[in-house]
């Protein structure tokens, strides 16, 4: 079993609108998921880029703490209890932002948690990632892109 997750509003061939990148607002889109399953007592989500960065994972954003009674987030929105790590930019929060000239591509991914997993903001996301790839439940994901120009 896999958790649907969506990126809602994206344009054509998975593009991320320019409004949820540092071109724009650089405020995180809307994001919707279904399937949680039965059991699950945290969901923790990540925006992470498949372009390694000094050879590890690079992150746009890292949320943890989310209930799994959630069916998404709003855009630029996160409910009462949500934790945000510090991305690769080194901010405390969301930024999608590609070298110029570059596509980039990220996959939106939500992990199903069978406990809690302690995180403090601005919590290190490659860390707290792998604690919770090791003990997920279950993981859904969705692919975004985006050229900067």
């Amino acid at each position: 079993m896999a958790i649907g997750v969506s990126v809602p509003g994206l344009l054509r061939n998975s593009i991320l609108p320019t409004q949820y990148t540092c071109d724009g607002q650089d405020i995180s889109p809307p994001v919707h998921w279904t399937g949680v399953p039965h059991g699950t007592v945290e969901l923790a989500l990540f925006a992470i880029s498949f372009r390694p960065v000094n050879g590890e994972l690079s992150f746009g954003w890292a949320v943890a703490g989310l209930s799994p009674a959630l069916h998404g987030l709003a855009a630029g929105k996160l409910p009462a209890g949500a934790v945000v790590g510090r991305n690769s930019s080194g901010q405390d929060g969301y930024s999608i932002c590609p070298p110029k000239g570059r596509l980039e591509t990220y996959a939106v991914k939500l992990i199903a948690l069978p406990h809690a997993i302690p995180a403090q903001s601005g919590f290190d996301a490659l860390t707290l990632y792998r604690d919770a790839e090791r003990s997920a439940k279950v993981v859904g994901f969705a692919g975004v892109k985006y050229e900067r120009r």
